[in-house]
C-alpha cells in the first residue's frame, strides 16, 4: 500500500458511523432478510415439498449464521459458490492475508471491503439453494419502495411535461436552468436508499425534490453544474453526444435517473445514454436488470396521471436504442467488486475501455462515490482529482447525497460550518455534492 495515502476508513474505532453500520445496521438489514425468507418456506415446500422445506431453511439457516458471525466479529472466508466472480473475491482475500499477515475480521477489515463481502455472501449462499437460486431477498422491499412514492412520481412526470411542452424549450437560457433542475432532482432522488435505513421505509412520500429545490440548493456544498452544462455543449457542436450513468437506488431514485435521460434527450443535449445496474441483488435497493423492467411494467399499468404516456415514450426510446440498459455481465460484474474504481483498467479492462469512449460519465449514490475516492480518510480539502488516483477513463460526475464519512473538494472552513449545523452532516443524507472530473 501506498504509505502517503489515508487510512482507509473501518469499523475498528467505536462511535465511528462504519462501527454502527456493522453493530448495528448490517445486523438489522440481515434480521429482515432472515425473516423475508423463512416466510418463503412454506411456498417452496408446497412447490418441491420435504426437500424444498430442508433447502430452504437451511438459507435460513446460513443468513443466520451469517449475523451471528459479524456481530461476533469472526473472520471472512473464503467464498465457496459457483458465481463468476468468486476467484476474484478469494483473490482479493490471499492479497489482504499477504498485505497484512492476518485474516480479515468483521470490526478491523476496510469497511468498503466488508461491506460488500457481506452483499455478496448473501448472494453466494442463494446461488448455492437448490430452490431459491433466483431469488431477490430485497425484491419486496424495493417493490414497496416504489408504490409508497407513486404521488412523487406522478408530481415530477406532471413537472417534466410542464416545463418541456411545445415550444417551452426554444430558450436556451430556459433551457439551462431547467438543466439545473434536473441534475439536482436526480441528485435528491439518491435520499431513497434502504441500505442507509436498515431496510426499513425510506421512500418519497412528499410531492418530490422539484418542488424543494430552492430550499435544497445551500445544502449542495460542491456544484459543478455549469462545468457540465459548458461541457455538453461544446462536444455537442462537433458529434454525436453519448453518455453513461451508473445506477444507485431503484424505487423513486431511479424515476428520477429515468426522466433525467428523457430530458437530455428531448432537448437534444445528448443522443444516447447507456444505463448500468447492478449484475445483483446489492446493498438493499440497488437496481438490477429484473428492478429496471419490473419498474417500466409496475409504472405504465398504474392509471397516474400522464406516466404510462412517460413510460411508453421511454420504451420507444429503448427500442430505438437511445436508451441502453446495460445486460453483459463482462460490463456489470465490475460494480459489485470491492475495488476503488482506480482498479478498473486493471481488473476490468473491458468496461474501462468502453467508458473512456463516453462523453460524460455519471456515477449516481453514495457507494459510487466512496469507490470513486477510495473510502479513504482524506482531508477535506484534498480535490476531487486527487482523489481519483488516476481514474479518469472519460469526463465524470458524481451525483451523491452523503451517507458515509468520506468527503472531499471542499473550500477551507466548509466542513467546519456543516457540522456546526448538523454534527450528523456527513452520513444522514442531508449534504450532497456534485463534483466533475474534466481532462
Amino acid at each position: 500500500m501506498d504509505l502517503d495515502l489515508p487510512v482507509p476508513l473501518s469499523a475498528s474505532y467505536k462511535g465511528t458511523f462504519a462501527y454502527g453500520t456493522v453493530k448495528d445496521r448490517i445486523p438489522k438489514i440481515l434480521t429482515k432478510l432472515v425473516d423475508t425468507c423463512h416466510k418463503q418456506v412454506k411456498n417452496v415446500e408446497e412447490l418441491h415439498g420435504k426437500d424444498g422445506c430442508v433447502d430452504a431453511l437451511s438459507v435460513v439457516g446460513k443468513l443466520s449464521q451469517l449475523r451471528s458471525e459479524i456481530m461476533t466479529d469472526k473472520p471472512l472466508t473464503y467464498l465457496d459458490d459457483t458465481l463468476p466472480d468468486v476467484h476474484i473475491w478469494n483473490q482479493r482475500f490471499d492479497t489482504y492475508v499477504k498485505d497484512k499477515g492476518q485474516l480479515p475480521t468483521w470490526f478491523t477489515a476496510p469497511w468498503l471491503y466488508i461491506e460488500c463481502y457481506m452483499y455478496r455472501k448473501i448472494q453466494g449462499i442463494i446461488h448455492k439453494s437448490k430452490f431459491m437460486s433466483n431469488f431477490d431477498t430485497f425484491m419486496d422491499q424495493k417493490q414497496r419502495a416504489l408504490e409508497q412514492s407513486l404521488d412523487a412520481v406522478r408530481s415530477l412526470t406532471k413537472f417534466l411535461h410542464d416545463c418541456t411542452g411545445a415550444g417551452k424549450l426554444n430558450d436556451c437560457n430556459h433551457v439551462k436552468s431547467l438543466f439545473s433542475d434536473f441534475i439536482q432532482i436526480s441528485l435528491w432522488g439518491n435520499k431513497c436508499d434502504l441500505s442507509i435505513s436498515g431496510g426499513e421505509e425510506n421512500a418519497q412520500s412528499t410531492a418530490g425534490p422539484h418542488e424543494n429545490l430552492q430550499a435544497l440548493h445551500k445544502f449542495v456544498l460542491v456544484n459543478d453544474i455549469d462545468k457540465m452544462w459548458k461541457h455538453l455543449n461544446t462536444v455537442q457542436k462537433n458529434k454525436q453526444v453519448h453518455i453513461d450513468i451508473i445506477l444507485d437506488n431503484a424505487g423513486f431514485e431511479l424515476f428520477t435517473d429515468l426522466v433525467l435521460c428523457e430530458f437530455l434527450l428531448k432537448t437534444k443535449l445528448v443522443d444516447s445514454i447507456r444505463l448500468h445496474p447492478k449484475i445483483m441483488p446489492w446493498f438493499v435497493s440497488d437496481v438490477t436488470n429484473s428492478d429496471f423492467q419490473w419498474t417500466l411494467d409496475r409504472l405504465e399499468s398504474e392509471p397516474l396521471d400522464g406516466v404510462a404516456e412517460f413510460i411508453g415514450s421511454l420504451r420507444e426510446r429503448i427500442n430505438d436504442k437511445q436508451i441502453q440498459l446495460e445486460r453483459s455481465d463482462a460490463m456489470t460484474m465490475f460494480w459489485s467488486f470491492p475495488d476503488a474504481f482506480c482498479r478498473m483498467q486493471k481488473s476490468s479492462p473491458q468496461l474501462y475501455n468502453y467508458l473512456s469512449k463516453s462523453d460524460l460519465i455519471i456515477f449516481k449514490g453514495d457507494l459510487n462515490y466512496r469507490k470513486l475516492v477510495g473510502d479513504l480518510d482524506w482531508p477535506h480539502e484534498t480535490p476531487f482529482a486527487t482523489t481519483l488516483r488516476g481514474f479518469t477513463p472519460a469526463p465524470l460526475c458524481a451525483l451523491r447525497t452523503s451517507k458515509a464519512n468520506v468527503m472531499v473538494g471542499l473550500e477551507p472552513g466548509q466542513a467546519e460550518r456543516a457540522e456546526s449545523e448538523d454534527e450528523n452532516w456527513m452520513v444522514a443524507g442531508k449534504y450532497a455534492v456534485i463534483q466533475t472530473w474534466m481532462p
